[in-house]
């Protein structure tokens, strides 16, 4: 299941966001896939909401919430972590699929232009010789998937001076 979701902060919060994701002090040498070798940018949010706001990023969990409220889901959920990804122009990521049940992807640069790229791939199904879906690039969108489903951040574009940074949320079902 692929579903995408527009707005899913009020502007002036998602320009809050945006504000708050640029100010980042990015780690580089992180890896989507472990056992290949091309690395991006990464920050560790936090892995419920008391670690989240002690490490300053308590906007990151007020995503959460808002898309919570905002996903027509008949389960109750929570999120495993929370990291925002970033890359530029040179940097591309493998092909992988995520631990947890399902992964939620915020795209916060509110202005982002479709030329530049960046959008995300997503298989349907395990079948990696099929089209994959392509949902661009588009702040305050939110695209969730299972994780099980083979996946990509695509490149940027070499016109793009812009670094094209996530918000990630990994998540499970609770059981009730």
């Amino acid at each position: 299941m692929i579903e995408v979701l527009d707005n899913v902060l009020e502007l002036h919060n998602a320009i809050l966001v945006d504000d708050a994701v640029r100010k980042l002090s990015w780690k580089y040498y992180y890896s989507s896939e472990p056992t290949k070798p091309n690395k991006h940018w990464h920050v560790l949010c936090g892995h419920n909401e008391g670690e989240c706001v002690a490490a300053g990023y308590d906007w990151a969990h007020y995503i959460f919430k808002a898309a919570k409220r905002k996903l027509d889901r008949v389960d109750s959920f929570d999120y495993e972590r929370i990291y925002c990804n970033a890359h530029t122009f040179g940097i591309e990521p493998h092909l992988h699929v995520d631990d947890g049940q399902f992964t939620m992807i915020y795209y916060p640069i509110m202005k982002w232009k479709t030329e530049w790229g960046g959008g995300t791939s997503v298989y349907d199904n395990d079948d990696e010789t099929k089209i994959p879906t392509y949902v661009p690039y588009i702040g305050n969108r939110l695209l969730t998937f299972s994780a099980s489903l083979p996946h990509q951040a695509m490149p940027v574009a070499r016109i793009c001076y812009k670094l094209r940074s996530v918000i990630v949320f990994k998540c499970d079902v609770n059981n009730i």
